[in-house]
């Protein structure tokens, strides 16, 4: 395997990324992981390479208790996959040469594993028995299957779900609020994320300091949009109000799946349930477009609501 810039050649990356199985494949591509390690992991040196069945994307640190260790590119969550690869035991067979023939490392993390996957299948044949492996606590995402359409997505909702979506639309309609299905080029990005914070501010996740208005999480989002509205993978839709914004949506597709990343709505307007009605909105465009799948990401009681599927991925540490 070859040491790679992995930046400039993230188009070829991202392609092998959509053809790998049983990974995250969104959390993996060059759009999460590179924003991530602009904006949210400390300083550390590259560490990837490309073989002839693949590439480990990673990154190498030194930790404050001095121990060299090898990570994957994004660790804030842990949701990407450095081996990316169709053939996950091919991959392997070149991985874990690399690593073994490597003094500069004592601790080894391998993120985005799905458990009882083909690339976890591979690690546990064919790393060495003298490396001690220790299991990291699972990550749950929740998935919503698109088959059928709209009907279909219904359908597969709870009573409950569906009568609150029903109250919402007509509240919001009686309210006058009105919907609006965003693209725009790379060029446009900036502009883009200046709307979305204007939202933003107005919301409790801003007021309570967990949303994407200020700091790390900021820089990440802003990092990461253009290069999807360059990719053609941005989804955006606002609620408004006469002449302003009050709710957005924002999320990305890649292939026949969508990844949902962030909304937030004026927290004034909280009654009207903008919350449900902008994913639902989204789930309208996209069932429109052809998606297949809608991932609402990590656990969040809501979440179980609106998916009836479960991703679970796990970390691999080693320790030599």
């Amino acid at each position: 395997m070859e040491p790679i810039d992995l930046a400039a050649i993230a188009d070829d990356f991202d392609q092998e990324v959509a053809e790998t199985p049983a990974i995250d494949r969104f959390c993996s591509s060059s759009a999460w992981i590179l924003a991530a390690t602009a904006a949210l992991m400390p300083p550390r040196a590259p560490f990837s390479f490309k073989g002839r069945y693949g590439y480990f994307a990673a990154m190498r640190g030194v930790h404050p208790a001095g121990f060299p260790y090898i990570e994957p590119v994004e660790l804030a969550w842990g949701l990407a996959s450095p081996l990316v690869g169709v053939d996950a035991e091919a991959l392997v067979s070149e991985v874990v040469p690399l690593l073994a023939g490597r003094r500069d490392w004592q601790l080894a993390i391998l993120s985005g594993l799905t458990v009882n996957g083909p690339q976890r299948r591979a690690l546990d044949a064919t790393l060495p028995t003298r490396w001690e492996r220790r299991r990291g606590q699972p990550t749950v995402r929740h998935v919503a299957s698109l088959e059928g359409g709209v009907d279909g997505f219904l359908a597969r909702r709870s009573r409950e779900l569906r009568k609150s979506l029903r109250k919402s639309l007509r509240a919001a309609t009686e309210a006058g609020v009105t919907f609006e299905s965003v693209r725009v080029h790379e060029k446009e990005a900036g502009a883009l994320y200046d709307r979305i914070q204007v939202v933003e501010a107005k919301s409790w996740k801003s007021r309570e300091g967990v949303g994407i208005s200020a700091g790390p999480m900021r820089a990440f989002y802003g990092t990461m949009l253009p290069r999807l509205c360059a990719l053609g993978q941005q989804r955006t839709i606002f609620a408004r109000l006469g002449d302003r914004d009050v709710g957005y949506i924002l999320g990305a597709v890649m292939g026949d799946e969508y990844r949902g990343l962030q909304f937030s709505y004026d927290d004034d307007l909280g009654k009207l349930g903008l919350g449900g009605l902008l994913q639902y909105q989204q789930v309208v465009d996209l069932c429109v477009e052809g998606v297949a799948r809608y991932d609402l990401g990590t656990e969040m009681d809501y979440k179980r609501r609106w998916a009836e599927e479960i991703m679970e991925t796990e970390m691999l540490v080693l320790v030599r």
